[in-house]
């Protein structure tokens, strides 16, 4: 199965003056630095528009984005544990809840922004679930649009996937007592993935890099055959004697 980064188109950009994004997440940990290894780990990329604090009486705590000391930090991480789905890295600076703000002038059905958060339309959520695939689990927004412009959801995508094993990085020593980081060889680039460790999903996010949105060639399809203003780009992932030519759809 071929597997594919999304990203932002650059040189499509010309449609991009048409509309505008103006948010923020409702909620999220404080950055903190590991006083221990001193290694400043970040969700960044990370987003669970699902999870809902309102019903905790410290809620107010997760509104600002801020650096917190470690103490702090675990604090709040072990108060919402409870509230994310088993197995998420609570690492600081973990998004949570819905993006609030604004979306100015009309923006296309599909639509990455920022480059980590897949946007998407109610007539395009139809058209990806009409077509049966996997990992779609679309999330209200609180974005205030336009009177004619349609309500916006994100996608929250499940977090998988693991670097082939030729190109893995190597542990280094011990991981960290307190934070359990595991120091590790450098990251590989380019990079692929293991076909054995993709999760039952045609989107999701990959796990070593969060940021990283990869989809299947059907997902990729299925976007493009909706036609209008959508301006990503997907690249192949795979060994380079291995791509295919024209490896961008």
């Amino acid at each position: 199965m071929r597997l594919f980064r999304l990203g932002r188109d650059l040189d499509l950009a010309k449609g991009r003056e048409r509309w505008s994004l103006h948010a923020k997440r409702r909620w999220g940990l404080p950055g903190a630095e590991c006083p221990q290894c001193f290694h400043g780990g970040s969700a960044f990329g990370h987003a669970y528009p699902s999870v809902d604090l309102s019903g905790l009486h410290q809620e107010r705590e997760y509104r600002k984005a801020r650096l917190a000391p470690w103490d702090e930090y675990v604090r709040l991480r072990d108060l919402v544990r409870p509230l994310l789905p088993a197995g998420v890295p609570l690492l600081p600076s973990l998004d949570m809840g819905p993006l609030v703000g604004a979306v100015r002038g009309r923006p296309p059905p599909v639509v990455l922004e920022p480059a980590w958060t897949l946007l998407v339309q109610p007539e395009a959520v139809e058209r990806l679930l009409a077509a049966g695939l996997r990992g779609i689990n679309p999330q209200h927004t609180a974005l205030k649009v336009g009177r004619d412009v349609p309500p916006m959801f994100e996608l929250e995508l499940v977090a998988g996937g693991d670097y082939a094993p030729e190109i893995r990085p190597a542990p280094v020593g011990a991981p960290c007592p307190l934070c359990s980081t595991q120091p590790t060889t450098a990251r590989p680039s380019p990079w692929w993935l293991d076909s054995a460790s993709q999760p039952n999903a045609d989107v999701f996010r990959f796990r070593e890099v969060p940021a990283a949105i990869i989809a299947t060639e059907r997902f990729v399809e299925v976007v493009r055959s909706m036609g209008g203003d959508i301006r990503f780009k997907a690249t192949e992932l795979a060994p380079p004697a291995a791509r295919e030519t024209g490896a961008s759809l």
